[in-house]
């Protein structure tokens, strides 16, 4: 995707690639929002329930069959500005089994070069998700840890973005479906990416009203070039990961950017 004229001269640490987001299109989305209320919005009590909730959300019972459950308590989040509302909740743990991705949009026989396994946390009560992710068994010295949730709140407020809470909503886009509006029409490929991870938000940003989305952070991917002053001395752990925020009940893309930064 091509960056807009107002960061293409600025180094990449903190740039913010917009998609098209029309102000009418906005209250449709409120609008579609609101139509599909949870259908069973109550406590998940059974590992099957868990496994079965998992996959309505993410679709990642398309990669694997293989799944297991299992209670915990969170102990700790890097959710921005919601890690206060999950710490310390009783949630489930839904572990898929080792598997490549494959994206229905994706070039006809490619075939991706990381086997990923993708964790997914519900909450017990509700069963909202917290986030989903997938691991990497290799070494990058240049993917350093996500920020934590107080870092990346600071960072998130600075750009005027907000997360307000999780939607009561059940996207009508899953997480598989998101990785592919990503593919298509975000920055940066999720076959190139060593780690994916994706949480279901209420956004608000620049003071547009919230809106349930997807923000997809693509992490290890090859780094992007910077341009501009200083360019050069911008590190490639500044510049190898994405993250892309599409509307979750239209698939719009809405903005991609490189903030939050590691710390």
């Amino acid at each position: 995707m091509a960056m807009n004229e107002r960061t293409r001269g600025a180094p990449l640490l903190g740039i913010l690639i917009c998609a098209a987001a029309a102000l009418a299109g906005r209250a449709d989305a409120q609008a579609s929002g609101r139509e599909k209320k949870l259908p069973d919005k109550q406590d998940i009590a059974t590992e099957s329930a868990a496994i079965e909730r998992a996959n309505r959300l993410t679709g990642l019972n398309q990669l694997t069959a293989s799944a297991a459950a299992r209670r915990i308590v969170i102990s700790s989040s890097n959710l921005p500005f919601l890690a206060g509302e999950v710490v310390g909740q009783p949630a489930w743990q839904v572990d898929f089994g080792k598997t490549a991705l494959r994206l229905k949009l994706a070039l006809r026989g490619f075939q991706d070069s990381y086997q990923r396994e993708f964790r997914v946390i519900l909450l017990e009560r509700g069963g909202q998700l917290v986030g989903v992710s997938s691991r990497y068994e290799g070494e990058d010295p240049d993917m350093r840890e996500p920020p934590s949730a107080e870092s990346a709140q600071r960072q998130l407020q600075g750009g005027s973005e907000v997360y307000t809470g999780l939607p009561a909503d059940d996207p009508k886009i899953v997480f598989l479906d998101a990785l592919n509006v990503v593919l298509t029409k975000g920055s940066g490929s999720p076959f190139l990416a060593k780690v994916i991870e994706g949480v279901y938000v209420m956004d608000s940003s620049r003071g547009s009203p919230a809106r349930p989305v997807w923000a997809i952070t693509l992490r290890g991917l090859p780094p992007f070039s910077a341009h501009g002053p200083g360019a050069d001395s911008v590190p490639v752990w500044q510049r190898n990961h994405m993250r892309n925020v599409l509307d979750a009940m239209t698939g719009q893309l809405l903005f991609a950017t490189n903030t939050p930064q590691p710390i």
